[in-house]
């Protein structure tokens, strides 16, 4: 009976980007600081005439090294934080919205959806003591048989926001055409963490598999 694994979790990521964000600011601050205090520095006694310490200062200022090295730090700064306020905004934006993007953005290219080989027969769910068990059936619809078939179950708390993503094997590594095969999730110490789930499919190797969704009222 497979349990549900905890790999991946939404709210890491954006702990994980918070603190990245507080790594870099600081590292920034921290190289504004030293570039002041190293300009702060007194000149030597031989040059304490103000003709000879405006050239000092002016040839300090135009030195290539440090100005090049701070215009460096501050584009990679801005590009780093361009690259974690977007990672940001996908880690928010629900997974349908995005799913629905995507599609919308192939229907527009010309690319035709790929052609369902599975349907989904059942999706039923039942909690016995603290465990929350999710059980689905699917039927291989294709002329071909269906070699490693993971579903992915994706658990949202009822605000609506995704909690976690587990995926789990099908009980047949090859599903023969026409064959049914079946998957069971379940979830431990459970207390209503979450309001709704969803479920889909995909090859072991990566690829998502279409399915037709062949439920009484689905």
């Amino acid at each position: 009976m497979p349990t549900l694994p905890l790999t991946y979790n939404p709210l890491f990521a954006r702990i994980g980007l918070v603190l990245l964000c507080l790594l870099l600011v600081t590292a920034y601050l921290f190289y504004q600081s030293y570039r002041m205090r190293k300009a702060r520095k007194p000149l030597p006694a031989a040059q304490s005439s103000s003709g000879q310490a405006d050239q000092h200062l002016f040839e300090h200022s135009v030195r290539p090294g440090s100005s090049l090295l701070s215009e460096i730090m501050r584009a990679a700064l801005i590009l780093l934080a361009i690259c974690i306020a977007a990672a940001f905004v996908l880690i928010l934006v629900p997974e349908g919205t995005i799913d629905r993007m995507a599609q919308n953005l192939r229907l527009k290219s010309g690319q035709l959806p790929p052609q369902e080989r599975i349907s989904l027969l059942y999706l039923g769910d039942e909690a016995k003591g603290k465990e929350f068990h999710i059980r689905g059936v699917i039927r291989n619809i294709s002329t071909q048989p269906i070699e490693k078939l993971d579903a992915t179950v994706r658990l949202y708390a009822p605000d609506g926001s995704l909690l976690e993503t587990a995926v789990v094997r099908m009980d047949m590594e090859t599903i023969a055409p026409d064959a049914t095969s079946s998957f069971h999730l379940t979830y431990p110490d459970y207390a209503g963490q979450f309001g709704s789930y969803a479920v889909d499919f995909k090859l072991r190797q990566g690829d998502a598999m279409p399915f037709k969704d062949m439920r009484r009222g689905g």
